[in-house]
């Protein structure tokens, strides 16, 4: 079947469909898409409101549907989902599943344009929410420096841009632009579909979807380079960029940017086990010895970005205490480059990220997300595989990726506040 991928599993009671559009794009486009999704997903010709919408969903025994927008590396990808009840847990087994499905077709398909153009009153209105969204991310600090970090760390790459663009670029969208979006979301996206939860009673339910949809399914090839292949020979920064910001808050923050050099698809399983011994859980480097130890950090913490090879730590701390930070945030990184690592903290970080995947078994949306994941990095992992690769990873492992880990950006948010 077309980009269409199953995962069943009867302990759920509901049903998950998660309607993906992946498509390279340009920072300047993101708010054109993320508009048209909304507008998309508040109206079609069959359902013209939302009050529409909410009363149809109803009547499927409270069927629930929203959009996602994420960036996956240097794609971008919009997902539209549906989540409702297996038909078997309905009075006289009421099938809601499949009138769900033709609901969505609808709304991706058969939209409310006249004239070539979408309806002006909520082309306004979404676009107004999509500019506060923009204006509004200061107001979470935390999580502000770290999208500021990925911004400066990936200026000049897709990756770079927030996920609902720029304020110029999302100012600057027309409604007359929307049609034409619309028109290259759907025919220049890769398009996948996964439906995961009970499917018990649902054996032919893929048949039904292509039936559905028919030549929307057609697939897209995308760039390998921008799903997980361009960052691998990526010339690394040797000299580390040192970045002060001012703004109003009452706590400053320190980000380190970092970028993994060469890396090889091989270094998956190290690199996670990497971020968790860093800054992966409570019983980390940086949260024992930065927030227990020094008590320099109400929070401190590092990511992984998969398909992007990067890194990110963040820390809340006082501004006073920046340089102090700095010192002992950097001695972490060191210790990790030098293999300064117990196997207590080896096997504890293991076993961390293997609970975390065994959680993945009890949530349709964790497994939705792995067969995504799979399909567009043409892969066919399975929680079982993943966690026996987790265990194989041994200390060598970790210091062969440590050592490709280099700091690029320093970044702190202060304030005026926190000078007094």
């Amino acid at each position: 079947m077309k980009n269409i991928y199953k995962v069943n599993d009867n302990k759920f009671k509901s049903i998950y469909v998660s309607y993906n559009f992946t498509f390279e794009t340009k920072k300047d486009e993101i708010p054109k898409n993320v508009i048209t999704s909304l507008i998309l997903s508040k109206g079609c010709n069959k359902y013209k409101t939302s009050k529409e919408i909410e009363e149809y969903l109803s009547s499927l025994y409270g069927t629930n549907f929203d959009i996602n927008m994420e960036k996956i590396g240097d794609l971008y990808n919009i997902e539209f989902r549906l989540e409702c009840v297996n038909k078997e847990f309905l009075p006289n087994k009421e099938d809601v599943l499949k009138p769900a499905i033709d609901f969505l077709y609808e709304i991706l398909y058969n939209p409310k344009i006249e004239n070539n153009q979408f309806d002006i009153v909520t082309f306004e209105r979404e676009k107004s929410f999509i500019l506060d969204k923009i204006n509004k991310r200061k107001d979470e600090k935390l999580k502000y420096a770290v999208l500021k970090t990925e911004e400066i760390l990936c200026e000049k790459e897709p990756f770079g841009t927030y996920i609902y663009g720029n304020i110029k670029d999302a100012e600057d969208v027309k409604l007359e632009d929307i049609a034409n979006t619309y028109i290259k979301l759907i025919e220049k996206s890769s398009i996948s579909i996964v439906v995961s939860g009970n499917l018990n009673g649902y054996d032919d339910i893929d048949q039904y979807i292509e039936n559905v949809f028919k030549n929307k399914l057609e697939k897209v090839i995308l760039s390998k380079e921008l799903i997980n292949i361009s960052y691998k020979n990526r010339n690394v920064n040797e000299e580390i960029k040192e970045i002060k910001e001012k703004t109003q808050t009452n706590q400053a923050v320190i980000t380190l940017g970092m970028r993994v050099e060469n890396l090889e698809d091989d270094d998956f399983y190290a690199l996670n086990i990497y971020n968790s011994i860093l800054g992966g859980t409570p019983s980390s480097k940086l949260f024992q010895n930065v927030r227990e130890k020094e008590s320099l950090a109400y929070t401190a913490k590092s990511r992984y970005y998969r398909f992007k090879g990067i890194f990110v730590i963040y820390a809340g701390i006082e501004e006073i205490n920046y340089e102090k930070a700095k010192t002992v945030i950097l001695k972490q990184i060191e210790e990790m480059t030098n293999c300064d690592i117990s196997e207590s903290e080896l096997n504890s970080s293991k076993e961390s990220l293997i609970s975390d995947l065994l959680e993945w078994n009890d949530s349709k949306i964790s497994l939705a997300k792995l067969a995504y994941t799979n399909a567009i990095s043409e892969k066919n992992l399975t929680i079982d595989e993943l966690i026996d690769n987790m265990k194989k990873v041994q200390l060598e492992d970790v210091a062969r990726v440590a050592k490709k880990v280099k700091v690029e950006l320093i970044y702190l948010l202060g304030g005026e506040d926190s000078e007094k």
